[in-house]
């Protein structure tokens, strides 16, 4: 046999031993580290708002940016297949928090396209509960 196909054959086996579960586990960190940052901008644009310290064109564009960045970071990580029964929790402790969080960064961008001070307020305050869980599940799973 080739020494080519000899090494490629060894790579192979030796993949196949590998723990893939503290991989999996780290792209969830990474995906909740990454939605809590696009969180807490929102959070952040949509406060100075309320508090009547930035034009709301400005915080609707940065926290419409936010709720792009969101979804897609959850996207991404809900078509990753944990790679065993041990990564179903990670996984679905993961994509609740990612959703809540989506969920709650479109309730701050509805509010501020209608222009709702209110409305605003109480989707920030949701958002705000939602960051501070992704920072805790983070931490949980380093």
């Amino acid at each position: 046999m080739p020494p080519v196909l000899i090494a490629v054959a060894l790579l192979a086996v030796a993949g196949c031993g590998t723990d893939s579960g503290p991989v999996y586990r780290q792209s969830a960190v990474n995906v909740l580290e990454a939605t809590l940052s696009e969180g807490r901008t929102a959070e952040l644009a949509g406060r100075l708002w309320v508090e009547r310290r930035s034009t709301h064109a400005l915080s609707v564009v940065i926290v419409g940016e936010s709720d792009t960045g969101v979804g897609a970071e959850a996207q991404w990580f809900e078509q990753l297949q944990p790679p065993g029964a041990v990564g179903d929790d990670v996984r679905e402790r993961t994509v609740d928090a990612l959703d809540a969080t989506a969920s709650a960064v479109q309730a701050v961008r509805i509010s501020l396209e209608r222009s709702d001070r209110p409305g605003a307020r109480t989707a920030l305050d949701e958002l705000g509960s939602a960051c501070d869980h992704l920072e805790s599940l983070a931490e949980d799973l380093s």
